[in-house]
């Protein structure tokens, strides 16, 4: 099934603003229309109820009801320039007794007794066929004593029909009004969505080479200051990731040549001229430590590549922390010696963990205190209680490591001493795994240190963990 494209940002905001202006001008073409209305026929009513008060007079005045056919002139005298009002006047029962019947102003087929007096005094409203009237009627007496039945029917209105004059007049002004506001809020949506494309071609020059490149938060609206804020902490994230990527390839060549090279340069000599069992057996060992250096680099880059992606599936157990600690001090306890350190491990706790990538997170920060404590160092493998979680911390003696360094210790390939980067077969990669292993349990990985003084790598477990 074709999908169409979504309408424009300026087209939906004309429409709207169209669609607005119709209803607006409509509403208050009505509201204008209907209180005329009500006006006019608020004056035409009191017109109306004003001849039936001049008819009742003269009524009242008249000796009796033949007097009222002798003064007949008076009565018609009454209605002069007022065409629309008809005037009945009847005896009690009924009969007729005087009726303005003027073909001039008397629409056909109008027979006013026909009108179903419902009420006294007050002005009603009478249909006949497609014929809307209004009427009042009244029962005044003669100085004779003679009741008489006053009928005033005002057919038609001069003011209701400039009212219809004026309800088309103004259905006209809102339509030409709406298209008017449609034609100009077309140039006030390009005025005002300016900002948008001057937005639009600063992205366009956004590239893998100017990635440096910032939206100008002064020269856009306020509307748009948290999406300008929003794209430009978005540029930040990928300059430093594409500076680290940057980094990390040129690191990874500088860490996979070295062994490379390593190889080649002995092959090479070795082949130079023919040895001795000896000379290649003792080729073949230093070719094995490359070798399984390399393969190291791999399987660590492996997992960290598999730990971004999440394809690293946990195995949850709850833990003796303190156990696994002094399993991982046992472990080093060799290497320990020959560098001339103690490991001592201090606490106690429980926390719910991988117990394999637990291992292998404190084993890497054990294996780099190792290689930076002087000898006769002590290093501390600690857990403590925090907050709800637990927090498992490695520290050592040594130089310290400067604060400018402390935020890029866990990136890849990474060495706060450039010069010891083959120091026991270091990658620059076991900070990095130490970060994703604790990424993966939730947790966080933090350090602190200064020249000369203990460097404390924390591994902080969230909210699982139980003391």
């Amino acid at each position: 099934m074709r999908r169409f494209a979504p309408a424009s940002l300026s087209l939906r905001l004309v429409a709207l603003f169209g669609l607005l202006a119709m209803v607006i001008l409509a509403a208050l073409g009505t509201y204008l229309s209907h209180s005329l209305h009500v006006q006019l026929e608020r004056r035409d009513d009191e017109e109306l109820a004003g001849k039936c008060r001049s008819i009742n007079h003269l009524v009242e005045h008249a000796a009796s009801l033949e007097d009222i056919l002798a003064r007949r002139h008076l009565v018609l005298d009454t209605l002069t320039g007022h065409d629309q009002l008809l005037v009945r006047i009847a005896r009690a029962d009924g009969s007729t007794l005087l009726e303005s019947h003027d073909p001039t102003r008397t629409p056909p087929g109008i027979d006013l007794s026909q009108v179903d007096i419902r009420a006294w005094d007050s002005i009603q409203s009478w249909k006949l066929g497609d014929l809307r009237a209004r009427y009042v009627a009244s029962k005044p007496v003669t100085r004779s004593g003679e009741q008489a039945v006053v009928l005033v029917v005002r057919t038609a209105s001069d003011r209701m029909l400039l009212l219809a004059e004026y309800r088309s007049d103004v259905w006209w002004a809102a339509g030409v009004g709406a298209l008017l506001a449609i034609l100009m809020s077309y140039f006030l949506v390009r005025s005002g969505l300016r900002p948008l494309r001057t937005m639009a071609a600063q992205t366009r020059a956004v590239s893998a080479n100017r990635l440096d490149t910032r939206l100008d938060l002064q020269a856009a609206p306020r509307e748009l200051h948290e999406i300008v804020e929003s794209f430009n902490e978005m540029l930040d994230r990928l300059h430093r990731s594409f500076q680290q990527l940057s980094q990390f390839s040129a690191d990874l060549a500088h860490d996979v040549r070295t062994p490379l090279n390593n190889l080649m340069v002995q092959t090479q000599v070795a082949l130079g001229k023919p040895r001795g069992i000896d000379e290649y057996q003792a080729l073949l060992s230093s070719n094995i430590e490359e070798y399984e250096r390399l393969s190291r680099m791999m399987e660590s880059m492996l997992f960290l590549a598999r730990a971004e992606n999440a394809h690293v599936v946990l195995q949850w157990q709850e833990l003796d922390v303190a156990q696994e600690l002094t399993r991982i001090a046992d472990y080093f306890e060799g290497i320990a010696d020959e560098a001339q350190v103690r490991l001592v491990v201090q606490g106690a706790g429980r926390l719910q963990a991988d117990a394999t990538l637990l291992r292998r997170a404190v084993g890497n920060l054990v294996a780099n205190a190792i290689r930076y404590t002087p000898a006769d160092g002590v290093i501390r493998l600690q857990v403590d209680a925090a907050g709800d979680g637990m927090e498992i911390s490695v520290s050592n003696p040594g130089a310290g490591i400067p604060a400018e360094q402390l935020e890029r210790l866990f990136d890849r390939f990474y060495r706060a001493d450039p010069s010891r980067s083959s120091a026991g077969g270091s990658s620059g990669l076991g900070l990095a795994i130490v970060r994703s292993i604790m990424m993966l349990h939730g947790g966080q990985a933090s350090v602190t240190s200064s020249p000369g003084q203990l460097t404390v790598f924390s591994l902080r477990f969230p909210g699982r963990s139980a003391v």
